[in-house]
C-alpha cells in the first residue's frame, strides 16, 4: 500500500506540479488549496505526511499544524516556506512540524526529506506494534523454569542494563535468539528508542552495505536520491544484526569502526555521521573457529563478545518442553476454533525424550500440526510426525539423555526426515523447523551419501 501524502498549497501551479511528481514516485497524493480543504481531507482519511504551505488564504500554517494534529496526531507535517528565517523554522518545529523546506526547492531534495519522514513514520508504527505485542502476551521463548533457562534470563537482565555495551548472542537455530535480542533492547534505557533488525545472511554484500550505512545521491547507478542507512535509523536505539557470522569480511572493519567510534560514512559520502547506537548481534555459528580459520575478524569478535549471551538449546532445558508445548496448544485452540487441547501421557513422554534439533521453532510446528489433526482435543502419538515415533523408545530416550550419543541421535533423526522427504533438503528443513543452511551444517560433509545431496 502506497504512503499517503496531503499537499496543502494555494499556488495552483506548484500544487499540481508537486502532486504529479510525487504520484509518479509511487505515493498516493491528495491536494488542498486552503486550510478548510486540508482539514476536510484529514477528516476523511489518514495521511502519513502533510506538505503544508506556511501562508494560506484562510489560515496561518503554524496554527493549522495544531488543528491537523487534533484530528490525527500520527501524521507528520513538513512546512514549505518562502521565508527562510531561523525564527520561522524554530516556530514551525515548536508548533509540531517534523521539518521544513525553503522555497524554491529542488524536487530531489524534497523527495529526500519525504523519504526521511516516511522512514520515521514507519519506524514509529513498528515500535508501537512491537510494544503492543509485548504487552499483549508473553512470548513463548520466555516460558520455562529450567536451570539453563533461569541462568540465561539472569544474564540477559544484567547485560540489558549495561548501556551501549555491544552484545553477541549465540545459540542454535530456533532457540529464540531474536527474541532475546529484543528483550535486551526492551529492558534497557533505550527501550523508547528505535529497534532495527536485519539478517546479514539475507542480502548480498553490496546491498547489505548500502542498507546498513546508507548512500548519497549518485553513489552508484541507481542512487537517484540519498538514503539513510539502518545505523542512522537506529540512532538512540538498538541495531540487531542477525546471523553476524555471515557478514562479509570486507564489511567487518567498517562495522568495527562504527562500533568503536559511533561514526560512519554513507556510501559515496565524505561527511562523518555521528550516532548513538547499541549493536546486538546473533549467530548459530562457531565464531572462535571462524576466527581461527580467518573467516571472521578477531578484533570484531572480541568487541562484540563484551556482552555474551548463550541461548540454551531445547534439549538442554528438557523441563521446559511440556510447559512450552502446552503454551502453544493454548494459543492455537482459539485460532483453530477447537476445544482446549491436552497431551496424552504417551505423547508427553515422546516430547520430553525427543532431541529437538529445530528447538522451539520445531516444537511450535509439531504442536500446530498435532492441533490441526486432533478431533477431540487430545494430542495422541498418531498426531505427531512419523519420524518422531522412535522418540518414545527406551534406546532413543537414553540417547537423548547421553551427551556422548546425542549427536548420533540427532543425525539419525535428520536422516530419517530426509529419507521421508526423498532427499529434498528444503522440505526436510521445513519439517525440522530449521533453515536449509543449518541442515547442511548439521549433516556436515557427508558426501558419501548422495541420496541426501539432492535439493
Amino acid at each position: 500500500m502506497p504512503d499517503h501524502i496531503l499537499i496543502v498549497e494555494d499556488d495552483q501551479t506548484l500544487r499540481l506540479t508537486l502532486g504529479q511528481f510525487l504520484t509518479r514516485r509511487g505515493f498516493a497524493v491528495e491536494l488542498a488549496a486552503d486550510a478548510a480543504a486540508a482539514l476536510a481531507a484529514v477528516r476523511r482519511g489518514r495521511f502519513q505526511l502533510v506538505l503544508l504551505d506556511l501562508r494560506l488564504p484562510d489560515s496561518d500554517g503554524l496554527e493549522l499544524i495544531g488543528r491537523l494534529h487534533q484530528l490525527d496526531d500520527g501524521c507528520l507535517v513538513v512546512i514549505m516556506t518562502a521565508y527562510p528565517e531561523v525564527r520561522t523554522a524554530i516556530a514551525a518545529l515548536k508548533a509540531g512540524a517534523y521539518d521544513y523546506i525553503n522555497k524554491p526547492f529542488d524536487l530531489d531534495d524534497l523527495l529526500e526529506l519525504i523519504g526521511r519522514a516516511v522512514d520515521a513514520q514507519h519506524m514509529r508504527h513498528e515500535l508501537e506494534w512491537r510494544r503492543a505485542q509485548s504487552s499483549a502476551q508473553d512470548d513463548a521463548e520466555w516460558i520455562g523454569d529450567s536451570a539453563a533457562f533461569r541462568e540465561m534470563v539472569d544474564v540477559v537482565s544484567r547485560i540489558a542494563a549495561a548501556g551501549r555495551v555491544p552484545v553477541l548472542i549465540h545459540g542454535e537455530s530456533g532457540t529464540g535468539k531474536e527474541r532475546v535480542a529484543h528483550t535486551v533492547h526492551a529492558r534497557s534505557t533505550r527501550a523508547e528508542g528505535p529497534w532495527i533488525a536485519i539478517n546479514c545472511a539475507a542480502l548480498p554484500e553490496t546491498l547489505l552495505e548500502a542498507e546498513m550505512f546508507g548512500y548519497e545521491k549518485g553513489a552508484f547507478t541507481d542512487a537517484r536520491q540519498a538514503k539513510r542507512g539502518l545505523l542512522e535509523l537506529a540512532d538512540g536505539g538498538t541495531l540487531f544484526l542477525d546471523e553476524i557470522g555471515d557478514l562479509a569480511l570486507a564489511l567487518q572493519p567498517k562495522l568495527l569502526r562504527a562500533l568503536e567510534t559511533q561514526t560512519f560514512r554513507r556510501l559515496g559520502g565524505s561527511r562523518e555521521l555521528q550516532v548513538d547506537v547499541r549493536i546486538v548481534a546473533a549467530t548459530h555459528r562457531d565464531l572462535p573457529a571462524m576466527v581461527a580459520a580467518g573467516q571472521f575478524r578477531e578484533d570484531l569478535y572480541y568487541r562484540l563478545n563484551v556482552g555474551a549471551i548463550d541461548v540454551p538449546s531445547l534439549r538442554e532445558r528438557r523441563d521446559d518442553v511440556l510447559p512450552l508445548a502446552r503454551y502453544f496448544l493454548r494459543q492455537m485452540a482459539p485460532t483453530l476454533g477447537v476445544a482446549p487441547l491436552t497431551l496424552t501421557p504417551e505423547v508427553a513422554s515422546f516430547l520430553t525424550a525427543y532431541p529437538w534439533p529445530g528447538n522451539i521453532r520445531e516444537l511450535r510446528n509439531v504442536m500446530e500440526r498435532a492441533a490441526i489433526l486432533s478431533r477431540d482435543g487430545a494430542i495422541r502419538p498418531e498426531h505427531l510426525p512419523r519420524e518422531m515415533s522412535g522418540a518414545g523408545q527406551p534406546g532413543m530416550a537414553q540417547a537423548a539423555e547421553s551427551p556422548l550419543l546425542l549427536a548420533d541421535a540427532e543425525r539419525f533423526h535428520i536422516q530419517r526426515v530426509l529419507a521421508a522427504c526423498e532427499g529434498n533438503k528444503t522440505r526436510a528443513a521445513e519439517l525440522l523447523g530449521i533453515t536449509r543452511a543449518t541442515l547442511r551444517n548439521k549433516l556436515g560433509d557427508q558426501r558419501g551419501n548422495e541420496d541426501y545431496e539432492r535439493s
